[in-house]
């Protein structure tokens, strides 16, 4: 890494550190443990940076940050991978679970199956499970 990139990365630390905080408020995984892969994905974007381009500086490091966290997330936090279709089905359905409504209910007004809806509470409805637990 030259000087120009370590300066450059130096004045993007805050970039950095506000992905990490929003990435621990949206999966209750520490703030301590993103904040490395974060600073991994502000080092990145320091090295391929390149202002003649005309880019903001902002809108080339976040995404690099955005993108080391998720890899982070995705390969070494959480065991389950959860389609989008199910997530998107799971935040509809909220609203009508917390009118109690039954199982039924909700799929009908969701407008998909029972058992889709059955899957998808069992896919959602549980915490993502630590990988370390199943690493013995």
């Amino acid at each position: 890494m030259t000087n120009a990139e370590r300066k450059f990365a130096v004045t993007h630390l805050n970039l950095a550190r506000h992905q990490a905080h929003a990435f621990a408020r949206r999966t209750a995984v520490p703030f301590d443990d993103l904040i490395g892969p974060a600073y991994e994905g502000l080092c990145k974007a320091a090295m391929g940076f390149d202002p003649k381009r005309g880019w903001k500086a902002s809108s080339y490091v976040v995404p690099k940050v955005k993108g080391e966290l998720l890899h982070y997330l995705r390969d070494s936090r959480y065991l389950p991978r959860i389609s989008h279709r199910l997530r998107e089905l799971w935040q509809r359905a909220q609203r009508y679970g917390q009118l109690g409504l039954l199982d039924q209910e909700i799929a009908d007004r969701c407008g998909v199956g029972l058992e889709e809806w059955l899957e998808c509470r069992r896919a959602c409805g549980q915490p993502p499970l630590p990988l370390a637990d199943y690493l013995v």
